[in-house]
């Protein structure tokens, strides 16, 4: 793997197991994508395992498609984590600087976040993610990279992501069992803004919303950090449910008339418009208004987005100038960006435009946005040279050599 530079993620969600593939490209400095894979998640509820028999089947249904497609066999991979079971909370640190002439130095950055990330966890908690937020000097505030400053006391903000034990651990052997090893487990939200926000909406402020199958996962970034997630249980297999007591039928019968006939309504919808389901729902002259469908699929997002709406007002940010970029399965529903556009007053975007290469076709579904940002975070991410996280991952030569080229678009 590594004398190619191939780079493996595998997004485990709740309703679809996703992997991309793909190999750094050393002339174009883009990584191009060799092989996609995606099979149906059953073994999975809310980011938790349930069933390990299934969740292993999943996850190798979906590495077997992308290892054809891409003609090669991955030994290793970048894994998405998410969940009720995952929380954040800030730390503090403060260290003295070593240096006689008061110049900050490597090392004095590394012991003040190795300061701040000394917390108590329960035992049945384990640390995912250590992310350095802010440094202050002498009580000069707001400091983004101290490398080479004065001052005689260094302190820094870390966010600290942490999750129940037994849950990452049941996700990690269901991989193991697929003789694929976990180079690093990546919190989704985190993941998700690798591939769908820029470095302005990031710096300005934005929120980045997952609507997943039994999920919906938001999250806020603002001056290029994130600052809040909040995780609803609730997501578009919600509504597929809905609809299939609605109907009366099952529910891949009903996901595919979500798909084909469901919309969320933007104004008055006509009593004419009808939709024929008499084979699809193998009986005779079963015809009923669109408006029907339209109604079903309004009340679950609905809720969806009051939930959101509550979970937003913990963050105390009114102001997000970059609006909201959505991903995830339910963003496909036909009129969700109007939809959300009028609900939260804010301008909506969807994610899907991806900067990468090879088989783009394969990968322009949102729902593919958190495996495709595992990719980027397995390329850019353990390129960082300042030790801000996984300083004690090395990259093999070809893949540091991308790091420059993706700071141009991602901080």
């Amino acid at each position: 793997m590594a004398r190619r530079d191939i780079v493996c993620g595998i997004d485990v969600g709740n309703s679809a197991v996703k992997t991309i593939i793909a190999e750094l490209n050393r002339e174009t400095l883009r990584p191009h994508v060799l092989g996609v894979g995606s099979a149906p998640s059953s073994g999975l509820r809310r980011g938790m395992v349930i069933d390990m028999e299934e969740a292993i089947h999943n996850i190798s249904q979906s590495l077997e498609q992308a290892q054809t497609m891409a003609g090669v066999k991955v030994d290793q991979a970048y894994v998405s984590l998410n969940g009720l079971h995952i929380r954040t909370q800030v730390s503090h640190g403060i260290v003295a600087v070593s240096r006689a002439d008061s110049e900050i130095s490597q090392s004095d950055i590394d012991r003040v976040v190795d300061a701040a990330s000394v917390i108590s966890l329960p035992q049945n908690r384990e640390v995912i993610h250590i992310l350095p937020k802010n440094f202050v000097i002498d009580s000069q505030e707001h400091v983004r990279n101290p490398l080479g400053m004065k001052g005689v006391r260094l302190e820094a903000d870390v966010l600290i992501i942490d999750g129940l034990s037994t849950y990452i651990r049941n996700i990690a052997k269901c991989v193991n069992a697929n003789d694929v090893e976990v180079i690093e487990f990546v919190y989704a939200p985190l993941a998700l803004s690798k591939a769908i926000l820029n470095k302005h909406q990031r710096e300005h402020g934005v929120l980045s919303l997952d609507i997943g199958g039994g999920i919906s996962t938001l999250s806020m970034f603002y001056e290029g950090e994130l600052v809040h997630t909040g995780v609803v249980p609730i997501g578009s297999r919600h509504i597929t449910n809905d609809l299939a007591i609605a109907l009366r039928t099952s529910m891949d019968i009903a996901e595919d008339i979500k798909k084909e006939h469901g919309f969320l309504p933007n104004g008055v919808v006509s009593k004419k418009d009808t939709v024929d389901l008499s084979e699809a729902l193998g009986e005779d002259e079963f015809i009923i208004p669109k408006r029907q469908i339209a109604e079903v699929i309004n009340a679950r997002t609905s809720e969806i987005f009051d939930k959101i709406i509550t979970e937003l007002k913990k963050a105390d940010r009114h102001m997000i100038p970059a609006g909201v970029v959505m991903s995830g399965g339910g963003s496909n529903m036909l009129g969700i960006s109007e939809f959300v556009k009028n609900r939260m007053r804010m301008a909506v975007k969807i994610g899907g435009d991806y900067f990468l290469e090879g088989i783009r076709d394969q990968i322009v579904d949102p729902a593919f946005a958190v495996a495709v940002g595992l990719v980027v975070w397995g390329i850019e991410g353990e390129s960082s040279d300042d030790g801000s996280r996984r300083r004690d991952v090395k990259l093999n030569g070809g893949i540091k050599k991308v790091a420059n080229w993706f700071k141009n678009f991602i901080p």
